[in-house]
């Protein structure tokens, strides 16, 4: 591994703490809405 167990933990937690926006469409169910919006009757 190129990253210890603590520091890609560290990362990620960063990264979802930069990323908020994100996290919250997806858990909002606004990115679900998307999909099926753009593939719904493919």
């Amino acid at each position: 591994p190129s990253v210890t167990f603590e520091q890609g933990l560290a990362q990620t937690v960063d990264w979802y703490l930069a990323n908020e926006a994100w996290l919250n469409s997806v858990t909002s169910g606004a990115y679900q809405d998307y999909n099926l919006q753009q593939y719904a009757g493919r």
